[in-house]
C-alpha cells in the first residue's frame, strides 16, 4: 500500500469512530501549530534544501543537532516520498531527543518537486517531529493532515492565508468543526473523498 493510501485508510477508520476523537487530550496540528512554526515564502528548490532549512530552524529555536534532524527526515523518506499528491507533502520524522510533538507549516516561495505519486510539485508541506515513544501520536497526527488536506476547500483557504496567524486559525478552525461534526452527528465529513 502507497504511503498516501495508507495515510487515507487510518483517516477513514478515524472518521468512522475506531479510535480517540479529538478534544479527548490527543494533539492536534491545531494545537501544536504557532505562528512561529509558519514558514511561509521559503526559498528552498527541493526536497534537501527545505529538510536543511527546516534543520537551522531547529537549531535556532531548539538547539537540535542538525545532522539529527536531517538524518531524521531522509531516513523516513528513504522508506518512499511523503508526498501525499495534489501539491501537499508530510516531512516527518521520530528525532532522537525530540521530547513532544512539533508541527510546522512550510509554504515554498515556488512549487518543488517531492516525487509525489501524482507528480505533481509540492506547494505545501506539513513538517512533524515527534519523540522515539510516540507511535500513537504519531499516526494520530498523520491521519490528522491526511484529513484536513483531502478537503479541497481547505487547502484553497489555506493558499489564501497571507499570514501565519490566518495559517493557524484556519487549522483550528478545520479541528473544531470537525470536533462539532464528530459530537453532532458522530459521522464522517461529506466533503471528503473516500
Amino acid at each position: 500500500m502507497h504511503h498516501a493510501e495508507a495515510l487515507r485508510a487510518f483517516a477513514d477508520a478515524d472518521r468512522y469512530g475506531r479510535r480517540k476523537e479529538r478534544g479527548t487530550g490527543e494533539e492536534s496540528i491545531a494545537h501544536l501549530l504557532t505562528e512561529d512554526h509558519v514558514l511561509l515564502n521559503v526559498e528552498v528548490t527541493d526536497r534537501e534544501s527545505l529538510f536543511a532549512h527546516l534543520a537551522q530552524f531547529l537549531v535556532q529555536h531548539y538547539g537540535y543537532e542538525p545532522a539529527a534532524v536531517m538524518a531524521g527526515l531522509a531516513a523516513r523518506e528513504s522508506l518512499g516520498s511523503t508526498a501525499l499528491g495534489q501539491g501537499v507533502a508530510v516531512a516527518h520524522g521520530q528525532i532522537k531527543g525530540v521530547h513532544e510533538a512539533l508541527a510546522l507549516y512550510v509554504r515554498p516561495s515556488m512549487p518543488i518537486p517531492f516525487d509525489a505519486p501524482d507528480g505533481r510539485p509540492v506547494t505545501d508541506v506539513v513538517v512533524l517531529f515527534i519523540p522515539e515513544w510516540a507511535n500513537m501520536t504519531h499516526l494520530h497526527l498523520l491521519a490528522e493532515v491526511a484529513e484536513c488536506f483531502c478537503d479541497y476547500r481547505f487547502r484553497e483557504r489555506l493558499h489564501a492565508c497571507a499570514d501565519p496567524r490566518a495559517v493557524c486559525e484556519l487549522f483550528a478552525d478545520f479541528d473544531a468543526q470537525v470536533a462539532a461534526e464528530r459530537g453532532v452527528t458522530g459521522t464522517a465529513r461529506s466533503d471528503i473523498p473516500s
